[in-house]
């Protein structure tokens, strides 16, 4: 008899909602039939029988949400009872997986649920904080660090005591009853919901609370600041008319997103302060050498960021080429775990749902990220001091300001704001 446990289907993702199953009490499966899928904060994924047999009980059913671990469905297979797991030794008792994911907006954060010793946070009134002997997953250690909150003052409301990122959102536990998330231990209030009228409840998709999850830690960490210029791309779009139709005997649909990301290559190479991260318990900044970027992207589940690997090795259209996959495949939820992750920049596209100006979030642990508004025709003055219709899209970047200063972000957004402007640069 074998009892199939739901497995870690994608870098630190513990919880999945069945989305279909395929099978029924008294099926014959062979080893690799498709038994269910799995819908994730990331991605959906089909999960595959892993022997010959015959299934004998199914413990779930469509819509519920299915952890790591979880015994989902027993399969005979002829060999009797799978024999008990070995118990952890007594020295070092085995924990429970702690309910929290890899949120993540634009491709997920990595992140273990180990429990791993404390690195310590910086000391308070010269005296430092001894964290080693608390349960808590490295997430929460991160968001503690950054937020400069002492995990000795924080009660745990998971398994064993183990704090979770809500008691850390919480505050110090001799904060009042009534406070909620707290920013560097001081306790915010948030007040209860009032409502006077018929209302509709309905639980939040994984997706959505990842993305709440990496906005608020993004919001918390991150000092931002926007900048914003508007550019005249009357020239951009005459050459991408002109490249249309050579890009669709290639099969490729020919936007104005891989123009985008091939000037922010450019542009990230000569101002690597924009494409770098800051490690704040080493309190280094990380200059990455390599040109990963993630496009915002709107579906029906909610905001999923996959990212182009490489851009700077790609022309434009291989560029169009491999967004156009990408994009088919996140609508479609098909994408796999490492294609919305490891990206160093992201580009918004706001314009697309008609908004001119906007200031995007970024997206953590990147340091800035730009914001691609609607085009629109306007009248501007001319080398020639003549007013002319041209057609002008507003560009926003916003930056870490705890790293980027203002005068380096402009100069970023000033050169690819220029190469938009003279496109034929992009195609060398």
């Amino acid at each position: 008899m074998v009892k199939f446990k739901f497995a870690d289907i994608g870098e630190g993702l513990t919880e999945g909602k069945v989305g279909a199953i395929n099978i029924k009490v008294g099926d014959k499966v062979k080893d690799g039939d498709e038994m269910f899928s799995v819908e994730t904060d990331k991605v959906n994924a089909e999960i595959y029988s892993p022997c010959d047999g015959i299934i004998t009980k199914i413990n779930m059913k469509v819509g519920d949400v299915i952890y790591v671990g979880d015994v989902v469905v027993e399969i005979d297979d002829g060999k009797g009872d799978a024999p008990e797991a070995s118990p952890a030794p007594a020295s070092t008792p085995a924990e429970p997986v702690e309910e929290e994911k890899a949120a993540g907006v634009v491709g997920a954060v990595p992140i273990s649920n180990a429990v791993l010793p404390s690195r310590g946070l910086p000391a308070t009134n010269n005296n430092a904080v001894n964290n080693e002997h608390i349960l808590a997953t490295p997430i929460v250690r991160k968001m503690a660090a950054d937020m400069k909150i002492d995990l000795s003052k924080i009660k745990g409301s998971g398994p064993n005591g183990r704090i979770m990122k809500a008691d850390l959102l919480a505050g110090p536990t001799s904060a009042p009853s009534a406070s909620g998330p707290s920013i560097g231990g001081a306790p915010i209030t948030i007040p209860n919901i009032q409502v006077s009228g018929n209302v509709k409840r309905e639980p939040m998709s994984s997706i959505r609370k990842a993305i709440a999850k990496q906005m608020t830690l993004a919001k918390t960490v991150i000092a931002e600041t926007t900048l914003i210029k508007n550019v005249n791309v009357t020239k951009l779009i005459e050459i991408r008319a002109q490249l249309k139709g050579q890009a669709e005997k290639q099969g490729v649909k020919l936007t104005y997103m891989p123009f985008f990301m091939k000037a922010c290559a450019i542009a990230l190479k000569e101002f690597p302060i924009i494409n770098s991260s800051y490690d704040q318990q080493s309190e280094e900044i990380i200059y990455k050498e390599y040109y990963n970027i993630g496009m915002a992207t709107d579906t029906a589940n909610g905001l999923m960021v996959p990212v182009v690997k490489g851009v700077d090795q790609l022309n434009v259209l291989q560029i169009g080429a491999v967004i156009n996959d990408l994009a088919t495949r996140t609508r479609d939820r098909k994408l796999k775990a490492d294609e919305m992750r490891d990206g160093t920049f992201t580009i918004s596209n706001f314009g697309s749902a008609g908004v001119e100006i906007a200031t995007p979030v970024i997206n953590f642990p990147e340091v800035a990220i730009l914001g691609v508004g609607t085009i629109e025709k306007k009248p501007v003055v001319n080398a020639n001091n003549e007013i002319e219709i041209s057609s002008i899209l507003p560009l926003s970047l916003t930056i870490d300001h705890r790293l980027i200063d203002g005068a380096d972000g402009g100069r970023f957004l000033q050169r690819v704001s220029a190469l938009l402007e003279s496109p034929a640069l992009l195609l060398l």
